[in-house]
């Protein structure tokens, strides 16, 4: 199991932000990623139409985890398709188990176990407006995402450097809970991916505190 271990970026001038020097100083792993199974999609049309088209385009994405006070943040780093953008956004994304949660996050959890998703994805300022860059969900399986209660505490801030992205994702510290694993995904927009259509985490990272 790839794990993470936390650092204190209290002294940092903005911790927040992917492109502050003080993330040069915390190790970051590179997380292995897999396209979410076809047959684990919520519906038979998504099914069928992706059955034969190549997804989940994005091999690998570097984590580094710190904490400031009672933030949790996670700056996730991978490199795009370098595709023109086209409908969808290119997006990114941080899993939680609830409780003991699924055996493996390759499905974003199930009905029966969903999980914590923190999500950020490429908007434009004027598209914030109608519905921010960061959103904080419950997932109960691949795309069925849903807005969790008391979500307005997660923030995010991004920096595209040629073709490769790095996003902050900061929110409360106690969504590790006492089982404290995380798991990554990541969606690439010119390849038309989107909810349950992507690249996620083969296995869950051990967060060490």
């Amino acid at each position: 199991m790839v794990s993470l271990t936390l650092s204190d970026l209290s002294g940092a001038a903005d911790p927040g932000d992917p492109a502050d020097p003080a993330w040069a100083g915390v190790p970051a792993v590179t997380v292995p990623l897999a396209p979410v199974p076809v047959d684990a999609q919520p519906n038979a049309y998504i099914r069928a139409s992706w059955a034969d088209r190549p997804y989940g385009r994005t091999p690998t994405a570097d984590v580094a985890a710190a904490t400031v006070g009672d933030r949790l943040l996670l700056r996730l780093s991978w490199e795009g398709s370098g595709e023109a953008p086209g409908e969808f956004p290119d997006a990114c994304g941080a899993l939680f188990p609830g409780g003991q949660g699924p055996a493996l996050p390759a499905t974003m959890g199930s009905a029966e176990e969903p999980v914590t998703l923190w999500q950020w994805r490429d908007r434009t300022e004027a598209q914030q407006q109608a519905q921010p860059a960061a959103r904080h969900l419950v997932a109960r399986g691949p795309g069925v995402f849903r807005p969790a209660a008391g979500g307005g505490e997660l923030s995010a801030a991004a920096l595209r450097t040629g073709g490769r992205w790095a996003v902050v994702l900061s929110g409360p510290r106690d969504v590790l809970g006492d089982d404290a694993r995380v798991a990554v995904a990541v969606w690439d927009g010119p390849s038309d991916e989107r909810a349950g259509i992507g690249a996620v985490s083969a296995e869950w990272a051990a967060v060490v505190r």
